[in-house]
């Protein structure tokens, strides 16, 4: 079966992450003054986030909309689309980075998803991703979703992968983030927000298939992305993290 992701639904699945992940994200009675004096840079760009993960290599990077960039308010992000040149899976990445302070409410995927349409196959479930770095081997809580959405072609299925960094921890939901600041923000040099989503098709009843891909790639992608971020915080997290 053919499991190219056509450009108009990988541009759509892209809006769907930047606008939820914007109503999460944007400032309430904060002056553009204190977001200058509060803001949290990476370490390193996003973009030096390698094009082959793996046995999967960038096919794309998928540009976004400014009206969904001004929506979301995201300071940085990568969008891309990698592939498996030897059996063709595909998988989309989403790396979103906020490094400010926030005030307001928001939700992820099991929000999103069905308010676009798609219907929730399961009741999410939390999964924990080892990955490997320098200074040894760390663990990090991803939530697991599936879900299905009738189109004229047919009934396509995604496996979703989420994970967030607050302020230097991990976590396998963002709820609640914003009820109150990050734990340890102040003290690794500045608050700041990341999320991570990584989706696969998947066909038929091959769940578990899709649900590796995103596991594998997620794994493979953790210790790319710990480098990029806050160097203080990042190491606050990798400290505590196993």
């Amino acid at each position: 079966m053919d499991n190219r992701i056509p450009r108009a639904r990988a541009l759509g699945l892209a809006m769907i992450l930047l606008l939820c992940a914007g109503a999460l994200h944007r400032w309430v009675h904060v002056t553009r003054a204190s977001q200058a004096l509060n803001h949290t840079p990476l370490a390193r760009p996003l973009s030096e986030i390698p094009s082959s993960i793996g046995q999967f290599s960038l096919e794309r990077n998928v540009p976004l909309e400014s009206d969904v960039l001004r929506v979301s308010d995201v300071d940085s992000f990568l969008n891309r689309a990698y592939v498996d040149p030897v059996s063709g899976d595909r998988v989309l990445l989403f790396v979103g980075y906020w490094g400010r302070e926030n005030v307001g409410t928001g939700h992820g995927p099991e929000v999103c998803y069905p308010a676009v349409g798609w219907n929730a196959e399961w009741e999410p479930a939390e999964r924990i991703v080892r990955f490997d770095t320098a200074a040894g081997t760390f663990e990090a809580p991803m939530m697991v979703h599936r879900f299905s959405r009738t189109e004229p072609e047919g009934i396509i299925q995604r496996a979703v992968g989420f994970t967030a960094v607050v302020g230097g921890e991990f976590r396998a939901s963002s709820r609640g983030v914003f009820w109150h600041r990050p734990s340890g923000g102040r003290r690794t040099g500045g608050a700041y927000l990341t999320h991570v989503q990584v989706s696969a098709p998947v066909f038929g009843e091959a769940w578990d298939a899709g649900e590796s891909d995103v596991a594998a790639f997620m794994e493979l992608l953790l210790p790319q992305l710990v480098r990029c971020l806050p160097r203080a915080a990042a190491a606050v997290e990798l400290e505590g993290a196993s």
